[in-house]
Order: C-alpha cells, then structure tokens, then sequence
C-alpha cells in the first residue's frame, strides 16, 4: 500500500509540474520569443554575417600579399644547341688541359619558378576608409533591424496572449451563466410542474443552456487553436500552452490611465529604430557618394617582390617599386556617376524628412487611440455594474411573475455581453499601450 501511495503521490507531483510548466506570464512569453523565435534568431544572424564583412573591409588596410610558383619537367629540352669550336681554339683549350669540350649544349628541360610580392595600399581615393566605415553603418542598421523585430515579435506575442486571455474570460462568463441557466431551469421546471408556469417558458431556457454550451465548445477550440499558435511563435511547438489572466482584468479592478507614458514626439522621434534607419540610409548614401568621388581619384601603392628560379643555376633578385593610377579615361563616365549618386543623397535626405513627419502622425495617433481606449475600457466596465443590477432586478420580476422568461433571459444575455465587451476592451488598451511605447521608442 505504501508503494501505491508513493506512485499516486509521485505522478500527481509530476502532473502539477507539467502543468505550471505549460503556464505562463506575459513576460515569460515574451523571453521565450526573444530567444527562439525564428524571425529574431534570422536577424541576429543577419548581424553576425554584418560583422564578418566589417572585419572583412578592414583587411583592406593591409598588405596585399601574394604567392605563385610553378616546377615544370619536359620531355626534351626546350633549347638544345649543337657546338662545334674552331680547331684553333680546341689547340689552345688542349693545351690548357681542357680535353673534355661539350659538343651540344641542352636548357630548360626542367626547372623551378617562385616569387613572392607585397603590396601597400598608400592612398585609393578614400575607398578604403569609406568602405570600412560603411560596413560599420551596415552593422548598426542590422541592430537597428533587430530592434524593429522585436518590437513586431513581442507585438504579436502580446496579440495571442491577449487573445487568449480574452477567450478564457469569456468561458468564464459563458460557465457562469451555463450554471445560473441550470439553475433556473430547475426552478423553471419545479414551477411547470405546480403549473405556476407553462412549459414555453421551460422551453426558452432549455435552447439559452444549449446555445451556451455551443459557444463554450467554440472558445475551447479557438483557445485550441491560439495554444498552438503560441506555442510555435515562441518556440515550443507541440506544447500546449496555457496563459495567467492578469488579476485587475479577472476582478474588474479600476485601471488607471498610463500618463507617465506621453512622450513629446518631436524629441521622441530621434529614439525610434525606424528614424535611425532612415538616418543610416542617409549616412550609406553619402559614404558612397564619397566612394564615387574618389573612383576618379589616383591610386598610390608601393611594394616588393622577390624572385627565384634555377633555369641556369639558381638564381634569385628583390626589388622595390611604386605604383599610381590615374584613371583618365573614366573621368567622363565618372562625372555622370557622381552626379547620379548626389541625387541618390537628396532622395534619402527628403525621404527622412517625409518619413519623420508621418512617425510623429503614428504617435499622436497612437496616443489618441490609448486615450479612446481608456474611456472604453470605463464605459464597459461602468456596464458590467448596470448589466449585473438589470438582471438581478428580471430575477426578482420573474420570479414574482411580472416579468416574461424572454426578458429575464435577454437580461443575461445583455450581462453576458457587458462582461465580454469589458474583457475584449481591457486588452485592446493593453495593447494599444505598447503601440504607443513601440511608436516612441520606449522600452
């Protein structure tokens, strides 16, 4: 028996654990995101390979050094000469000692060629330093990205949390009213039975239970839906994910409207991603007009090479040089380039501008819908309280028979809907309110 107990014990432990594993926060959401979901996981990739070519830019400041050799072997000599000396100089050599004369002399049958040269870049026109200092700006538009991602993960996770926070409540106002329907439909049928009341009214109540209940097997399935949908956004496909409903949305609790949020947007404009975007793009565009310009500049270099072969013995030399470029005959084309890339530059100079005006109209919207949104989410829960009084007033008329079942189920019904109305309006100010700290930059 004791094991029994220790093995019924053991699996209820493991079953609450599972279940508060699959129970989240907000905020617990929020990290898994950041840290598996596909689309910041692809732009924090997109910043590490912004990286790897800055680093790849600045080994342009150093020596361009190079290698080559080649070893090569004929099947004959490439240069083969007969030699027949005059007999008066065989005498002479004879007479020296020299007997063994060469009659043919063969080169280049094989061979080995290397060098080795180093080369300095002392001025390319700017394109060195233009060309580092945009991979840089490409490595800050990446974060920038970055950011712009997690603002539209955490975005949408914020949306299915809310979405099933909004279906859990109403289920719960949905089971409510299923137990408050059974109920009456137990005194409805007791009144029957007396003949206090007539079958319709039995009846009514009856088709109010089962629309409820088919609404209550809706919810399950959109929860169902929105679990998995969850689940894979923040990188736990297969799981099945339940959500805790903030305590001043499932008491009612009076929300106090979020002043310490208002930005001015003038000054806020400078701290949105999407405005330093812009600006990056007009820093990019100037870097390259910078690089078209100095296209058309002199190239300076100098270097060294070393040389070796052993076609007549081994044989080896170094030398030193310099080398300028002066690319006359683009000057032409260049000029058109150059002008080309101006006009690129005023482009992305107007388009900050126009860009950073309609920013500033998102936020003053975004402000103007977190204030309509407030005054909602009053209105609805003001509603709750006349919804709860109006059918506690129908309860009481029903049951001393002043009032017909139609009105008291229309009552719950216009309760049901109060509830509901409260509920969807709580999260669309929750979410209206982080628009408004996205569309300002605040964290």
């Amino acid at each position: 028996m004791k094991k029994i107990f220790a093995i019924i014990f053991c699996s209820v432990c493991c079953g609450i654990t599972a279940t508060a594993q699959t129970t989240y926060t907000l905020e617990q959401l929020k990290q898994l995101a950041v840290d598996n979901n596909y689309t910041l996981n692809s732009s924090k990739n997109a910043i590490q390979q912004a990286k790897q070519t800055e680093k790849s830019a600045l080994t342009n400041f150093f020596p361009q050094i190079s290698a080559s050799g080649v070893a090569f072997q004929n099947n004959k000599p490439l240069i083969d000469i007969d030699v027949e000396l005059p007999e008066a100089i065989q005498t002479v050599l004879g007479g020296m000692g020299i007997s063994d004369i060469p009659s043919n002399i063969s080169l280049l049958k094989k061979g080995v060629i290397g060098s080795v040269s180093a080369i300095q870049p002392v001025f390319m026109g700017g394109k060195i330093i233009n060309s580092n200092k945009l991979a840089r700006v490409g490595v800050e538009a990446s974060e920038l990205r970055l950011e712009l991602s997690e603002d539209q993960v955490e975005m949408t996770t914020e949306q299915y949390y809310w979405q099933m926070v909004s279906l859990k409540e109403k289920k719960k106002t949905l089971t409510a009213m299923h137990s408050m329907l059974t109920e009456l439909e137990k005194d409805v049928n007791n009144m029957v039975r007396v003949g206090a009341r007539n079958r319709n009214d039995l009846l009514q109540v009856q088709l109010r239970k089962a629309e409820v209940e088919t609404s209550i097997l809706e919810i399950d399935n959109g929860l169902t839906t929105t679990s998995q949908l969850l689940a894979q956004h923040v990188g736990k496909t297969g799981e099945t994910i339940d959500v805790i409903v903030p305590v001043e949305l499932a008491e009612g609790k009076t929300v106090d409207m979020p002043l310490s949020l208002r930005q001015d947007h003038a000054t806020a404009l400078n701290a949105t991603p999407q405005y330093q975007l812009l600006a990056k793009n007009v820093e990019v565009q100037k870097l390259q007009h910078r690089m078209q310009i100095g296209a058309n500049l002199p190239q300076v270099a100098v270097g060294a090479l070393y040389n070796y072969n052993d076609f007549m013995g081994k044989n080896s030399n170094a030398m030193m040089f310099a080398t300028v470029r002066v690319p006359i005959s683009d000057w032409w084309g260049g000029s058109h380039k150059i002008k080309k890339q101006r006009l690129a530059l005023d482009d992305a100079k107007e388009q900050m501008q126009d860009n950073g005006q309609k920013l500033i109209i998102r936020m003053n919207n975004a402000w103007s819908s977190v204030e309509t949104s407030y005054k909602k989410l009053q209105i609805a829960r003001d509603a709750i309280t006349q919804a709860e009084e109006n059918l506690r007033l129908h309860k009481d008329y029903y049951r001393v028979g002043t009032t017909k079942m139609s009105d008291l189920l229309f009552a719950q019904e216009q309760y049901q809907q109060a509830r509901d109305r409260f509920t969807d309006a709580y999260a669309t100010f929750q979410t209206k309110i982080l628009e408004y700290r996205q569309a300002t930059g605040q964290e």
